[in-house]
Order: C-alpha cells, then structure tokens, then sequence
C-alpha cells in the first residue's frame, strides 16, 4: 500500500488584526485596527479618511445606517443625500458631524422632516391621536425639526438628567408670517409679536408669559402652558400672516414630579412645594388637560407641526 503523503496546507492570509475593546472613532460600529499591538483610532483607511472630511462617511455609512437598522430613518435633514447617522445606538438627525457642527452653527434653525421618514410620520400619529375636539383632524403638511441655540439646549438637558420625567406637549400661539409653509418660508421673521418665530429662536420665557392670551395670570398662575391634547392648543393660535395653514409647536417638557390639580389657582408662581410642574385635570374647570412649568429650562421647541385646517 503507497503511503499516503501530506499535502501542503494552504497558506493562510493574513487579516489585519482588530481590538475588541475600542470601536472606531469614526463609524462606531467596527474594532479600530491594531498594528503591531498599537490600536489605531479608526478600523480602516477609509474610515480615517472619512473622518479627516467631516466624518461617519466611510465603509458606506457603516455608522448611519447601521446595516438597514432603521429602513425608515431616511437621509440627513441637512443635505439630505446621506443616511442619517447612529451615534451610541440612537438616530442622529445627520449623516456627519460635519452637517451637524453645521446646523449647530448656524442655530436656531429649523430643518424639514421629509414625510418619507418614520419621524415624521411619528409625529403626524399623535397630532392625529390627540386631537379630541370635533370635525375629524385635519391633515399635516409640514413637519419641522428645531434647533434653539445650543445655550439653551445646554440648561435644559442638565434640567432634564436632574428633574426627569419629560413628555412631549403641544402649543398653539401668534404667527404673523408664513414660516413653514413651504421651502421658501424656513427664516424666522423680523416681527416682535410673531411669538411662534419669538420662541422659535429663543425658546419659551415665563416673563413672556400671556402675551399672546393677553392674560398674565392663567388659571395656573404664570407659568409656561402646554396641552397633551392637539386640538386644545389649537384654540390659542392666532394665524395674522396670511397663510392658509396653522402652525403648532411639538414642545418637550420635563414634568418631573406632577400635582395635578381639579381647580385653578391663578396665583402660582412656582409649582406648589415638592412639585415641579402642575396639570390641570379635566373634570371642574377644564374640558382638556394643562400642563404648566415655572422655569425655561423646563422645556424646549421640539418640532413645528403645519396642518391644513
């Protein structure tokens, strides 16, 4: 019997090595490379390269799309030619950091949603969802995300990680421009009563509480209002620039801990000790839930809804 001989093993070729424990700095969802046992910053050259032109434009946005992660997140709100980005397991609103800083620059700002986007659609379900009133709810046109100034945002998130609790409210006020309606209505207007560009760009103020009621002291005393309910914000929108459409503002509160009350104290100015927000609850003298806090940092523009009335 002939022996049986030993065949030569293929050579192996060799995979650049990759650390386990430092993802790349660039698409977040790769080892970066490790040459020699030193751990580069990023997984590959066409990352690093990405990153050097703004970054997350490499190995075809690893990082935005996450591998079809969320079909329905769409393209950047800024060029929109670009997924939109997963940073630390959430969906950016942008494909980089570049169109990011961008934004950020150029606050406040507001950016369309395109109704292709899951978000947009979001946000059109709970317009839906919460209007109680009669006829049926009209239909959103426009979904915009907003961008205070990046001072404000900072205050409220620190509020928000030290109070907690924040919830997503409506707020209807003046609009004496066309802002939203169309691609060619994006810029805030120039006019000092138009309290829906006012609090577009400079976010909600207590010490401009009432002005658009005309009533300093609301049922809940001086305080920042919103509604769960749509259709009761609605009520408080005055539409004195010529559009056809109505604009709401989607705001995010932080509730943290709620007293809710059946009756109004129109003397309130903070919420009543070891509170930090008052609803209002339907049954004596409400129809519709209110909520009310007593600090800017309380709250923020989150989205500018237009609908067709």
């Amino acid at each position: 019997m002939r022996a049986a001989t030993q065949q030569p093993q293929p050579q192996q070729s060799q995979q650049p090595q990759q650390s386990q424990s430092k993802l790349c700095k660039n698409c977040q969802a790769k080892p970066v490379y490790v040459d020699q046992s030193r751990a580069h910053d990023f997984c590959g050259r066409t990352c690093a390269n990405a990153y050097a032109q703004g970054g997350n434009g490499g190995n075809q946005q690893q990082a935005s799309t996450a591998a079809g992660q969320n079909a329905g997140a769409g393209k950047c709100l800024l060029c929109g030619q670009r997924p939109r980005a997963f940073v630390g397991g959430r969906l950016s609103d942008f494909c980089s950091i570049k169109c990011r800083d961008d934004v950020y620059r150029a606050s406040p700002a507001i950016l369309e949603v395109p109704n292709s986007q899951d978000e947009y659609r979001n946000v059109a379900d709970q317009f839906k969802d919460q209007w109680k009133h009669t006829p049926n709810p009209p239909s959103v046109v426009k979904v915009y995300k907003t961008y205070p100034p990046q001072s404000h945002m900072k205050s409220f998130l620190a509020y928000k990680a030290s109070v907690g609790n924040s919830r997503r409210r409506w707020h209807g006020t003046t609009r004496y421009c066309r802002i939203g309606d169309d691609a060619q209505h994006t810029d805030f207007c120039a006019n000092a009563n138009c309290w829906i560009c006012n609090i577009l760009q400079n976010s909600f103020q207590v010490v401009k509480a009432g002005q658009n009621t005309g009533v300093r002291n609301g049922r809940f005393g001086v305080g920042i209002y919103t509604s769960a309910t749509s259709s009761k914000a609605k009520d408080y929108i005055k539409n004195l620039g010529g559009s056809n459409y109505r604009a709401l503002i989607l705001s995010e509160v932080v509730m943290g801990k709620v007293c809710k009350l059946l009756d109004g104290d129109s003397t309130l100015t903070q919420p009543p000790s070891s509170y930090d927000s008052v609803v209002g609850e339907p049954g004596r003298c409400l129809n519709y839930d209110e909520a009310v806090v007593y600090s800017n940092d309380a709250i923020r523009p989150l989205y500018l809804v237009i609908y067709k009335p």
